[in-house]
């Protein structure tokens, strides 16, 4: 594991705490962003360096410490929130979101959640998510935070909304799906991110057919208390009822 990077504070990688890496990490971001505000362009590319070091050591330290762990995330979602509008950003960053992504979206359903719901492909394994499964499914799947914002889409999502997965990681909804789709479905989302699991099916017509969508949307949390947004299975078949009649 790299965790020798150069200039991460006073004390080597190894030792230093996930608060103080968190801590380098965005008093390297806070200065970086006061020599951009003041043009200081020598200063920029040094603190630019500086605080792709300081994500990296902060991406690599892998720990089993639960609120470590939590940290870790954190950190993560509010990087997306800040940088959300800056597309090279996220892009940039994009390996090292997707690392974090797969090591610590271990993130779990209440078991009660999965009890009386009709059968859809369950990319839920003993409660925790599972990424490898996320990407080969042919349904629609995504992970979006209590912000609105998408922090994981898997392959067959991405290409329905036009976008490759790692464009899509922090971006609003509403940017992706417009504003009147956006107002349609927020209030399933506020419903789940209260903690409710939210099941609802409609038809639509295309080219030509009738398509029935099924939608699941299961709140998400970290291995703690804390919500990280809700788990969202889109599945989408032909209309059956019209051959049962």
């Amino acid at each position: 594991m790299a965790d020798t990077k150069p200039n991460l504070g006073r004390t080597g990688p190894l030792s230093l705490t996930m608060d103080r890496l968190t801590e380098e990490f965005w008093e390297r971001y806070r200065r970086l962003h006061d020599a951009i505000d003041a043009e200081d362009i020598p200063l920029v590319h040094r603190l630019d360096r500086e605080l792709t070091n300081a994500l990296t050591a902060l991406v690599d330290r892998q720990t089993n410490d639960a609120a470590e762990q939590q940290a870790q995330f954190t950190a993560l979602l509010r990087l997306l929130r800040e940088e959300a509008e800056d597309a090279s950003s996220v892009r940039n960053n994009a390996d090292l979101i997707e690392l974090l992504l797969r090591r610590y979206i271990t993130v779990r359903t209440r078991p009660a959640d999965q009890n009386g719901l009709p059968a859809l492909s369950a990319p839920v394994r003993n409660g925790v998510l599972d990424i490898a499964q996320l990407d080969t499914l042919a349904e629609r799947v995504a992970v979006v935070t209590t912000d609105y914002r998408y922090l994981y889409t898997n392959a067959t999502e991405a290409a329905r909304l036009g976008q490759k997965p790692h464009e899509l990681v922090g971006r609003h909804v509403r940017d992706i799906v417009g504003a009147e789709r956006f107002d349609r479905i927020k209030d399933n989302l506020d419903r789940c991110f209260a903690g409710e699991t939210v099941e609802y099916t409609n038809a639509r017509e295309r080219d030509g057919q009738v398509v029935v969508i099924r939608r699941r949307l299961t709140p998400c949390y970290s291995e703690g208390p804390t919500m990280i947004g809700a788990l969202v299975v889109i599945h989408e078949g032909p209309d059956r009822r019209r051959r049962d009649h």
